[in-house]
């Protein structure tokens, strides 16, 4: 698609062989490159997101990429997905986008909207949702508020004009998406904690740690809960077997087994928790390359960072109600200060997911984030 003429003209083309994959993946390193509160990932990792041969996801979806360009130069991304699991599990036909980035620049944002949406239309399927890139398992959502802040790991960043963009090419917002702060200097009530204890008791429920010594054994046992405990959740789509196992891999070495735990009633796995290091910490002010210097950080800094991010916490269905939300959160924070951690972030939750904001703010956190995903209008 070509919208103007001369050497500035506007195109839209869909992603063409390895020299447009590599124009895809650096767009935002360079969009971005010396910004203060952007953290570059690991350019190795966005790699294998996006390879059809190491990445599970793409056993049950066709993605399309496409770039915006300028002349010769990129300013533009987009990804126009059709995820199949989500539509068999929800029974609809949503389309969905992601990798959405885009120079100050009004007409391109639209013009990779529009070619995202026209690609999700020709394959039969309806309105079109995102952020997600690929997937709400994945990076989800444009910050809308809160940029003062780098993001935490697997968290997005961009400049506050992504809103108006997007908008302007005729999205609107379909859901919004909270991340809080809980500081680990944050004394629970002794009475709440009273309360907590007894009704663990009274439905005999016991937290233990992941055991880590047979994480490939936890892992079946965690994709079950998963799946289970969100089966419910607004757009959520359940990790299959390889795609579980595939994030696992990725996140072992992250995971902070003193702060994460698993959930027992009567003996039974009812729910669990998971805690990972912020490598952004490490991340920050690189290239988002391995080597030479990158790898020796992680290396021998990686167990001295000194905050985290609450990626999962989940209970199934028939043993909510029982305080195991606000004891996963009382146990973290618990081991965050025997352990010298500041704190952790909870992200992503639902802005109307009241069931798990008010453990969380019981805990003492504050909303320091705000996500959008946006959809087209009918």
């Amino acid at each position: 698609m070509a919208a103007e003429h001369g050497s500035d003209a506007l195109s839209i083309q869909p992603e063409d062989g390895a020299h447009d994959r590599k124009a895809f993946i650096d767009l935002p390193y360079r969009l971005y490159r010396g910004h203060p509160t952007w953290v570059p990932p690991l350019r190795m990792a966005e790699r294998d997101l996006m390879d059809r041969a190491k990445n599970p996801f793409f056993e049950h979806a066709e993605v399309q990429h496409y770039l915006a360009r300028r002349g010769t130069r990129v300013v533009g991304r987009i990804a126009a997905i059709e995820n199949r699991l989500h539509n068999e599990v929800h029974e609809d036909r949503v389309g969905f986008f992601g990798f959405f980035d885009v120079e100050p620049d009004a007409a391109a944002a639209r013009g990779l909207v529009e070619a995202a949406a026209a690609w999700t239309t020709a394959r039969g399927l309806g309105p079109m949702r995102g952020p997600v890139s690929y997937s709400t398992n994945d990076m989800c959502g444009v910050l809308v508020d809160g940029y003062d802040e780098p993001p935490f790991l697997l968290m997005p960043y961009n400049r506050p004009d992504y809103d108006d963009l997007l908008t302007q090419s005729g999205l609107v917002g379909a859901k919004d998406l909270l991340a809080y702060w809980i500081s680990s200097r944050n004394e629970v009530p002794e009475r709440f904690r009273r309360v907590v204890t007894r009704r663990l008791a009274r439905s005999n429920i016991t937290l233990r740690p992941l055991d880590f010594a047979r994480f490939e054994n936890e892992v079946p046992l965690l994709r079950d809960l998963y799946n289970r405990c969100w089966e419910r959740n607004w757009g959520f789509v359940p990790a299959t077997d390889a795609e579980f196992e595939h994030a696992a891999k990725d996140l072992k070495m992250l995971v902070s087994p003193e702060l994460s735990a698993v959930a027992l009633r009567d003996g039974a796995p009812v729910g669990f928790s998971i805690f990972i290091r912020d490598l952004n910490r490490l991340l920050a002010g690189g290239r988002g390359r391995l080597f030479p210097t990158l790898w020796a950080k992680l290396l021998f800094r990686l167990k001295r960072v000194k905050h985290a991010r609450c990626v999962l916490l989940g209970i199934v269905p028939e043993a909510r109600g029982n305080a195991i939300n606000e004891a996963f959160f009382m146990h973290a924070m618990e081991q965050a200060r025997t352990h010298g951690i500041h704190g952790a972030e909870a992200s992503w939750i639902l802005e109307d997911n009241d069931a798990m904001r008010a453990p969380i703010e019981t805990a003492g956190g504050v909303v320091t984030k705000r996500y959008r995903i946006y959809e087209t209008t009918p």
